[in-house]
């Protein structure tokens, strides 16, 4: 089993409490290799088996490979769990000065900015920051800050603000409770002492600049890698290519967008994790890409039921779901590195740190144990080869050991696969055309706008039963006055299905704009 199964699996256990098989699952994957989440989830296991000790050493671990990584994220997580260890063994100078720590990190400091915290002690070595100073200061730079986060309310909130966000919130969490626990220990006690001597324990070789860690360790000398690094940016954003998908229970279509192809000039196979789109002939190119395109899927699918359709702008894959259910995303974790593609014509492709990170994760702790060819010679051909090599390992890592051989996908005029299951049906309503008298407000129906105000409707009108949720809904429907009706029935078709309002007086002067799911874009059927 990969290191990588096998943390996965921890996790997943130590997620539902069973901690001391997570810890055995971690630490069997710890043997094959260093990861700083790994260190951090045992260490979370640890605490919640009052292995406080172990959570200790784990947390200073992961925060030093981390910090030699440059993970500024990872970084937080690995001091905070260093905080919470020293707050369980009832050390709460150190506590507080960790979690501070983890605060500056979260809040977008220098990786070794200090504030001298650690020397903030009496003669005799006491702690002596108060809970009420630490609430005065953050009442101060919250004052500071108000202008700062009214701009910043207006703009819309990323996954990494939101987790910046929540280790901020955790860590003055525990730097309130740790300071609160001191101030209730008599004046001398050991746990009002600070004990902690470097910001990052264990040996470290690195140099750091403003915002990231030069990295000059095992993982190789830092020129070298961001060399890579932009070579890898330059030919990401040179052949990157545009996907969107959508999703039922039991279904995925799946839209590539790449230009210029028949149905000859494509050959497209799948397994139960993977789906591969090469070209079929030689000197066929899949848009401006010259190697073939990989879907490394988040879950399983048959593989017999993948079909396709080739056209002029996009190649439509209809994909059928192994089990019902909906997936979180398309692509496994950390796919975008090795597949070139992307749902935002913007994106400029992973970090140096993610990228970096990445790499070496593989075992590639040296660039040069990949063996590329020149780049100079050929840059396309780099390229591909760089992301061959990577996608041909990290898919190893990540797969089952035994997966069946690969199928080659039927082409068919439609990209949905042929399925057992029934979709949700449409609420079946009776409608009268409008005539006059009241506003006709935009719809995206054929039969052009509708007169909401003037909508007859008939409640005993039958409708399907398939589906709990729609029996639910078709339930607050039936049971609904007129008003309630008509905002949902307006609500619902102008939004394409994507937004339900039983406010009538909400409804009725507002459109309805389609709003489809993160990873998924609107689509206007012929």
């Amino acid at each position: 089993m990969t290191s990588a199964t096998l943390a996965d699996a921890g996790i997943r256990q130590i997620k539902d409490h069973a901690y001391n098989e997570g810890i055995e699952k971690l630490t069997d994957a710890i043997k094959q290799r260093d990861a700083p989440l790994w260190y951090a989830e045992r260490s979370k296991a640890y605490l919640r088996t009052n292995q406080y000790d172990a959570a200790l050493r784990d947390a200073e671990t992961a925060l030093h490979i981390a910090y030699e990584r440059g993970n500024r994220e990872l970084m937080t997580e690995a001091q905070l769990r260093r905080a919470i260890a020293f707050y369980r063994m009832k050390k709460y100078a150190d506590a507080d000065v960790c979690a501070l720590w983890a605060l500056r990190l979260a809040e977008g400091a220098k990786a070794r900015e200090d504030d001298d915290q650690r020397n903030k002690v009496d003669e005799n070595g006491n702690y002596l920051v108060t809970a009420a100073q630490m609430k005065a200061a953050e009442a101060e730079k919250a004052d500071r800050s108000k202008e700062t986060e009214k701009r910043a309310a207006l703009d819309p909130m990323t996954s990494k603000r939101k987790m910046e966000l929540s280790q901020r919130n955790l860590a003055l969490t525990w730097r309130l409770q740790s300071l609160n626990g001191m101030e209730k220990l008599p004046v001398g006690d050991d746990g009002r002492k600070v004990h902690v001597t470097d910001m990052y324990p264990g040996p470290s070789k690195n140099k750091t600049t403003d915002n990231t860690t030069e990295n000059t360790a095992a993982g190789g000398d830092t020129a070298a890698w961001k060399q890579a690094w932009s070579l890898y940016q330059t030919q990401y954003k040179k052949h990157k290519i545009r996907y969107s998908y959508y999703q039922s229970d039991m279904a995925l279509n799946v839209d590539i967008f790449v230009k210029n192809l028949s149905s000859g000039q494509v050959a497209i196979e799948s397994d139960s994790h993977t789906v591969k789109i090469s070209p079929a002939a030689q000197g066929v190119s899949i848009g401006a890409f010259g190697g073939p395109i990989v879907l490394l899927l988040s879950d399983e699918i048959n593989p017999q039921a993948t079909k396709y359709t080739v056209k002029s702008m996009k190649i439509e894959l209809g994909l059928q779901k192994k089990r019902p259910g909906k997936w979180p995303s398309l692509l496994r974790q950390d796919a975008g590195i090795v597949d070139n593609l992307t749902v935002n014509d913007f994106s400029s492709g992973p970090s140096f740190d993610t990228f970096h990170i990445f790499v070496t994760s593989l075992g590639f702790d040296n660039f040069a144990k990949l063996q590329l060819p020149d780049y100079a010679s050929s840059p396309s051909t780099w390229y591909v080869a760089l992301i061959e090599k990577l996608r041909s390992v990290f898919n190893d890592q990540t797969r089952p050991a035994s997966e069946p051989k690969m199928e080659a996908a039927v082409p068919s005029g439609s990209a949905l696969p042929s399925s057992n299951a029934k979709p949700m049906s449409d609420p079946v309503i009776g409608t009268k055309e409008s005539s006059g008298g009241g506003p006709a407000y935009p719809t995206s129906s054929k039969k052009g706008p509708q007169n909401w105000d003037k909508m007859d409707v008939d409640d005993d009108e039958d409708v399907s039963k398939d589906g709990d949720v729609n029996n639910f809904f078709q339930k607050i429907y039936k049971d609904a006055d007129e008003d309630t009706k008509r905002a949902m029935m307006k609500s619902f078709i102008e939004s394409n299905g994507t937004a339900l309002s039983t406010s009538w007086d909400d409804a009725k002067s507002k459109t309805y704009k389609t709003q489809p799911p993160d990873g998924a874009e609107a689509k206007k059927w012929e």
